[in-house]
């Protein structure tokens, strides 16, 4: 082996510092881009999250108010809806009457925080 042999294989034994510079470089690309997708799963996340919560808790306010309904099923029936203390989550509730029996109870909605209106429901109650 001559001299100029071993000094080549003792020069490859590193990376040069092009290979490092682009080395560097891919891997701030897909830093960028991997940081990019996080950051948008992170919000659909936290819009979704938002959405459910709100979906929820109109559940919530909706069994509570049909539980209001079979626990007062003269609500319909007497003109003084206001007398009562423990209102319902959805309020104001409306009645139409249908037969003599059954009265339609609806309630029309209301608007949330971010201005969508939200569905109401109906319900039909026999005292």
């Amino acid at each position: 082996m001559n001299q100029s042999e071993s000094f080549a294989s003792r020069i490859k034994g590193g990376f040069t510092l092009i290979e490092l510079v682009v080395t560097m470089a891919v891997s701030g690309i897909f830093f960028t881009l991997a940081m990019n997708l996080y950051s948008t799963a992170n919000r659909t996340f936290l819009t979704d999250r938002k959405a459910d919560d709100l979906y929820f808790e109109y559940n919530v306010a909706k069994a509570q108010t049909k539980r209001f309904l079979r626990e007062h099923p003269e609500f319909c029936t007497t003109s003084d809806t206001e007398k009562y203390t423990d209102r319902p989550p959805l309020w104001p509730l409306h009645c139409k009457p249908l037969d003599k029996r059954r009265n339609l109870v609806y309630f029309r909605g209301f608007m949330d925080s971010t201005q969508h209106a939200l569905v109401g429901f109906s319900t039909i109650i026999e005292p």
